[in-house]
């Protein structure tokens, strides 16, 4: 992606990693906003992310640092650091100095994914992704590749409704619910079809999707197939690492089939573990060849700052709108230049 506007790391929660690939006394190292970072859970089970060199004498933690009980211990001098960034003990038994902090990240551990809040200033988070109620709902799929882009641009796909007759090949493309801003979060529903994958003599599949987007790297669309009754949560997740660099996650869980035979009245007889094992498969494989269409697009497109919108693009200006608030006051007309 062309980018000279965009202030590289905007304001937001971001989903550094998926919960259950971080054991306990496990540590790993993570790039995230040009930065190496430190993210390891504790005995207790509690994730942190920290900065990746000891405020001691500078080691990387990540190279011979270990967790030990409730803290990260330097390589260096066994300095240990417990969750607050509090130096807890020195590798001599001499008292911690005082100014030794170690600088953490506001951290919460949501819906299967370990999360980490970066502000370009250091204020701390005023708003939270919330839990989900998956309650009835199958473990999700997950999937992540590197991509040169920028969040607000993968993002501003849920919004781009033309793109998704044009790239997709979706048809009868509709916004049901205009998208409404409400603070870092931004919510909208819309409807279109698509050929069946069953084949040609299938009726199309009609499926409506309702939008949910907190700040500009987390957002999942819930979408109903009306035809079926399958109901699904895709997620959306951009983690930047660099200036015009970021991993893409992408995830998906299905609510467990409960009336196979609105799918094929012959489902009835099969067992419901399996139906329900390749109903996530093919919708997780659906998922995954959508969005990959757009890797190109996305990788060597160009921002265009006053770009002129036709009718059936979507609400994108209002996106855009909406987005400015995720970039630092001292960086934020970047963004109108």
């Amino acid at each position: 992606m062309q980018n000279s506007v965009l202030p590289p790391f905007p304001n937001g929660w971001y989903a550094l990693a998926v919960a259950d690939t971080l054991a306990k006394g496990e540590m790993l190292v993570k790039r995230f906003v040009g930065q190496d970072v430190i993210l390891f859970r504790t005995e207790s089970g509690e994730a942190c992310v920290t900065e990746a060199h000891c405020p001691h004498l500078g080691a990387h933690f990540g190279f011979g640092g270990k967790v030990v009980g409730e803290c990260l211990r330097c390589p260096f001098h066994s300095f240990e650091f417990d969750t607050q960034g509090t130096c807890t003990k020195t590798g001599y038994g001499t008292p911690p100095p005082p100014k030794a902090i170690l600088k953490t990240f506001p951290v919460r551990e949501r819906n299967g994914f370990i999360l980490v809040f970066y502000h370009a200033d250091g204020i701390a988070p005023d708003w939270e992704i919330p839990e989900e109620d998956t309650e009835g709902w199958l473990p999700f799929k997950w999937v992540e590749w590197e991509l040169k882009s920028h969040p607000q641009e993968t993002a501003e796909n849920s919004v781009d409704i033309g793109h998704f007759s044009e790239t997709h090949g979706y048809f009868d493309v509709a916004m049901i619910t205009e998208p409404t801003p409400n603070g870092a979060y931004l919510t909208a529903k819309y409807a279109m079809s698509r050929k069946n994958f069953l084949g040609k003599m299938a009726k199309p599949v009609r499926i409506e999707f309702t939008a949910h987007a907190y700040g500009l790297g987390y957002s999942f669309v819930e979408a109903k197939t009306l035809n079926y009754g399958i109901e699904t949560r895709h997620y959306v997740q951009n983690i930047p690492t660099e200036d015009g660099k970021i991993i893409l996650r992408i995830a998906s869980r299905v609510k467990k089939i409960t009336e196979p035979q609105k799918i094929n009245p012959l489902l009835y007889v099969v067992p419901r573990f399996l139906i329900n094992k390749i109903i996530s498969s093919v919708v997780f494989s659906g998922y995954k060849h959508d969005v990959h269409q757009d890797f190109d697009i996305w990788e060597n497109k160009k921002y265009i700052v006053r770009t002129p919108l036709a009718q059936g693009d979507g609400p994108i200006g209002l996106y855009r709108t909406w987005a400015k608030q995720f970039y630092a006051s001292n960086t934020a007309l970047r963004v109108e230049s």
